[in-house]
């Protein structure tokens, strides 16, 4: 996986991506922006932050790799990061 396949994600399924590395983040626009902070490895992120009609969900770099390379499609990502049954918010 690389920043292209990040950037074809995110354009093809009309998504969001934020990439967090220490001491900087940058997004990844469906509408191919990228913020100015894009010059970045993707084996430096350490945590990204998909969003989806509306909503934001916190996603690791194993996730997003699975995301991007079809192994999961956004429909379980959602699924799976939703809120769960019987899980209160404190």
């Amino acid at each position: 996986m690389n920043m292209d396949d990040v950037q074809r994600l995110c354009r093809d399924r009309q998504v969001v991506a934020r990439g967090i590395v220490r001491g900087a983040e940058f997004t990844i626009g469906h509408d191919g922006t990228e913020s100015s902070a894009f010059d970045h490895r993707v084996q430096d992120i350490f945590h990204w932050e998909v969003h989806i009609a509306g909503n934001r969900y916190p996603c690791s770099p194993s996730d997003m790799e699975r995301l991007v390379t079809g192994k999961m499609t956004l429909e379980e990502f959602v699924k799976v990061m939703g809120p769960r049954e019987g899980r209160r918010a404190e």
